[in-house]
């Protein structure tokens, strides 16, 4: 009877002390026993652990949006101040491997200043009147340079989009200075045309009265 009460009280103990975690579909599950992270990462789905030795973290494995304002230096070194959007998914089959050499805070230990240098690096190669002229390959640069840099942490570069460009007042000022010039220039050329125009008209109906 002893031995009864005693297995039904260790099974109670059990089943009280169990805990449970439960993951949707895009996302995935790892499990540090003892502080070791168990090399597996596991599917959607509902599990059972023991709180008082394990730990439990959840990774979206999704596609994902980040966002950074990078500041950065043209080639000529005008300052240069983007928004960068990147859309990135981690390594459903790896995601232990990031827990385990990074953390769940990987975007802001990885991505992030992956995101600024990488940036800063691409946006030097370009004279600043080029920065908006060629965005298509500063974006380029800039994409090429993330899947490098984020491959060796299991995080694939999805996609990356330059959403805004701006640059310093002073600069910013130059430029509307030299469009408004460029305008006056062609509004000058376009009266010397049409003034070269009439005298041409006045010419040739002064010749057809003599």
């Amino acid at each position: 009877m002893t031995h009864l009460l005693f297995r039904t009280g260790m099974i109670a103990l059990l089943v009280t002390g169990c805990g449970f975690t439960s993951t949707s579909p895009g996302e995935a599950v790892v499990f540090s026993r003892f502080g070791a992270v168990d090399p597996t990462c596991y599917p959607a789905g509902f599990y059972l652990y023991n709180p008082l030795t394990t730990s439990v973290y959840h990774v979206d494995v999704k596609v994902q949006k980040f966002e950074v304002k990078a500041d950065a230096s043209s080639r000529d070194l005008q300052d240069v101040h983007t928004t960068i959007v990147l859309n990135f998914s981690i390594d459903g089959s790896k995601c232990h491997e990031i827990v385990k050499t990074v953390g769940t805070d990987f975007a802001a230990r990885i991505i992030l200043p992956a995101v600024e240098e990488v940036t800063k690096a691409s946006t030097a190669l370009f004279p600043v009147e080029k920065v908006i002229q060629e965005r298509p390959k500063l974006k380029k640069e800039i994409e090429d340079g993330l899947k490098v840099r984020l491959a060796p942490y299991w995080i694939t570069v999805q996609a990356v989009s330059i959403t805004t460009i701006s640059f310093s007042h002073d600069f910013s000022h130059a430029i509307e200075q030299k469009q408004v010039e460029e305008q006056n220039v062609q509004r000058a050329e376009f009266v010397r045309q049409q003034a070269e125009k009439e005298g041409q008209r006045q010419l040739a109906l002064a010749e057809g009265q003599a």
